[in-house]
C-alpha cells in the first residue's frame, strides 16, 4: 500500500507542475491573454479591456468642410458630349433619310412648279399681284415644311429624359448638336428651292440675300416647331399648336393688312409672326429700286412704290436689320426649348 500511495503522489506532484509551466508559458507566450487591464494596449476594445470607454464621435460623420470627392458629374467634356450627339444624330440621319428627303423633294418639286406658273410676269397691276403672291407661297411653303418635325422630338423625348436621368449628357449639349446637325441640311433645302426660282423667274438683288432669308427662315421655323413639341404631351396637340401659331403668322405676316392698316390693338402680332420678317425681305430684295414693274393708268409704278404702298422700309440697312431679328427668334426659341428640356424634365437625378 506504501508504494501505491508513493506513485499516486508523484503523478499528482508532476501534474501541479506540468499545470504551472502550462500558465505560466501561455501568461508570456500569447499576447491575447492578459493578467492586468494594464497590460492591454490604449483603445483596443476587448472583454478583458475595463480601461476602454467608449466614444461615440468615432462613429459619426465627420463634419469638416472637406467632402469626398466621389468623381465628375458627367463622363465627358462639354465638347465631347456635343461631337458625340451630332455623331449619333448624323449617324440617325444616314439610316432613315426619310424626313431630310421627303423635305428637299417637296422643295425642289415646288420649286419647279412655281418657276412655272409665275415665270414672265406682265408689266400691270395684275402683274404686280401674281408676283407678290409668289412670295408670300414661298413664305408659307418653307414654314408649313418644317411642321413635320413635330412628332421627330415628341419620340426622342422618351429617349432623352431616360439618357439625361443617369447624367449621360448635358441638355444644353442635346440643344446645340441638334441645331449643328440640322443646319445644313436645311441650308441644302433652302438653296435647292433658291437655285430653281431664281433663275427660272430672273428675280432681281443679291442671290445671296435670297438664300440667306430662306436659309434663316427655315431655321427660325424648324426652332419653333421643335420648342412647341418640346411642350406638348403628344403629336397630335403638337400639330395642332402649329397650324394655329401658323394661322395666325399667316394673317398678320402684312400681306393681307399692311402693317399700317393692322388695328393698334393687333399690331404687335405682325412683329412677333415669324412670317413678317422674311417676306418683307424678300420683297425689299426683289423691288428696292427705281425700275417699272407696272403701270396704273399710264402711270409707271416702281419698285420703291410698291414698298410705299405697303409700308415697307425701303432703306438698304432694313434688310440687314430683317435677317437679324429673325436670326434672333431663332435662338430665342432654341433657348426656350433649352429651358423646358433643362427645367421641364421631372427625372433628372441631382
Amino acid at each position: 500500500m506504501s508504494g501505491k500511495l508513493i506513485y499516486a503522489i508523484k503523478i499528482r506532484c508532476k501534474l501541479v507542475i506540468y499545470h504551472i509551466v502550462f500558465c505560466v508559458m501561455c501568461s508570456h507566450a500569447s499576447p491575447g491573454i492578459y493578467t492586468y487591464s494594464s497590460e492591454i494596449l490604449p483603445a483596443t476594445p476587448t472583454p478583458h479591456s475595463s480601461d476602454y470607454v467608449v466614444d461615440e464621435n468615432d462613429y459619426l460623420t465627420p463634419t469638416n468642410s472637406s467632402q469626398e470627392h466621389l468623381g465628375p458629374k458627367f463622363a465627358n467634356s462639354y465638347i465631347g458630349e456635343t461631337w458625340i450627339l451630332m455623331r449619333r444624330n448624323f449617324t440617325n440621319i444616314r439610316r432613315t433619310p426619310e424626313l431630310f428627303l421627303s423635305r428637299l423633294m417637296v422643295l425642289t418639286f415646288m420649286g419647279v412648279m412655281m418657276a412655272t406658273m409665275f415665270h414672265n410676269p406682265k408689266t400691270t397691276l395684275q402683274g404686280i399681284t401674281n408676283r407678290l403672291s409668289f412670295f408670300i407661297f414661298t413664305v408659307c411653303l418653307f414654314f408649313f415644311s418644317s411642321n413635320d418635325a413635330v412628332p421627330a422630338f415628341i419620340q426622342e423625348r422618351f429617349i432623352f429624359i431616360r439618357e439625361t436621368s443617369h447624367n449621360a449628357y448635358r441638355a444644353s449639349c442635346y440643344t446645340i448638336a441638334s441645331l449643328i446637325t440640322h443646319m445644313p441640311f436645311l441650308a441644302l433645302q433652302a438653296l435647292a428651292y433658291a437655285a430653281i426660282v431664281w433663275f427660272a423667274l430672273e428675280l432681281r438683288g443679291p442671290f445671296i440675300y435670297f438664300f440667306l432669308v430662306l436659309f434663316i427662315s427655315l431655321l427660325s421655323t424648324n426652332s419653333f416647331v421643335v420648342f412647341v413639341s418640346s411642350i406638348v404631351p403628344n403629336y397630335i396637340l403638337g400639330y395642332a399648336a402649329v397650324i394655329a401659331f401658323t394661322a395666325l403668322f399667316f394673317l398678320f405676316c402684312g400681306y393681307f393688312l399692311s402693317s399700317e392698316d393692322i388695328p393698334l390693338y393687333w399690331r404687335w402680332m405682325n412683329k412677333v409672326s415669324t412670317m413678317t420678317y422674311p417676306y418683307e425681305g424678300l420683297l425689299m430684295n426683289e423691288y428696292q429700286t427705281n425700275e417699272t414693274f407696272g403701270s396704273n393708268d399710264g402711270v409707271s409704278v416702281t419698285g420703291f412704290d410698291i414698298l410705299k404702298s405697303l409700308h415697307i422700309g425701303t432703306e438698304e440697312i432694313k434688310k440687314r436689320n430683317n435677317v437679324l431679328i429673325m436670326l434672333g427668334w431663332a435662338v430665342l426659341y432654341r433657348i426656350l426649348f433649352y429651358i423646358i428640356l433643362r427645367f421641364g424634365s421631372k427625372n433628372q437625378r441631382s
